[in-house]
């Protein structure tokens, strides 16, 4: 899951970030390329789905196999700034991976956070049991429409299903 570069809440997470080199362009570009790197990875055959959520980050969190990394989307700081933590799944009660899989389980099964079509740059939502609703395209930067989404936590993830789950450009950390 990646936020939606073409909402406000894109516009408002750039400008909430006390550093002039941070500009909604700049966050808009990040994910867009964030987005070319996986339909690249759709068309080397990988099963990807992706989805595109409307709402403020708070959560970075990658889940890899059994390990969880997770980070704080502090509202002023660039995200790099910010510590990282690491959890294994070691199967044991008490750990942080069991419950940080399960809230994105929760997060990906939403129906209102569209998934992105990537072979035709469409967001299709669907009900509650997976059948489509509706499509709109994607990217129409004049549009930008108003997020009134709850922004407690957030996860910012995609799945695949050949290699569990990935995340935007970790490719350092997972090879």
């Amino acid at each position: 899951m990646l936020l939606n570069p073409f909402r406000e809440v894109a516009i408002t997470r750039a400008m909430s970030i006390h550093d002039p080199e941070i500009t909604p362009e700049v966050i808009r570009a990040q994910i867009l390329k964030s987005i070319d790197f996986i339909k690249g990875l759709s068309t080397a055959q990988k099963q990807i789905r992706l989805k595109l959520y409307p709402f403020l980050p708070i959560l970075k969190l990658v889940i890899v196999g059994d390990y969880a990394f997770t980070q704080h989307y502090n509202t002023d700081l660039n995200i790099r700034c910010t510590p990282e933590y690491a959890f294994q799944n070691d199967q044991k009660h008490g750990g942080f991976y069991i419950p940080l899989y399960h809230y994105f389980i929760s997060k990906w099964q939403n129906p209102d956070i569209p998934e992105y079509d990537l072979a035709t740059d469409e967001l299709v939502y669907r009900d509650k049991t997976g059948n489509e609703t509706r499509r709109e395209p994607f990217g129409d930067i004049n549009k930008i429409q108003q997020d009134t989404q709850d922004d407690r936590f957030r996860v910012t993830v995609c799945q695949s299903a050949e290699t569990g789950i990935a995340v935007e450009d970790h490719k350092d950390r997972l090879s």
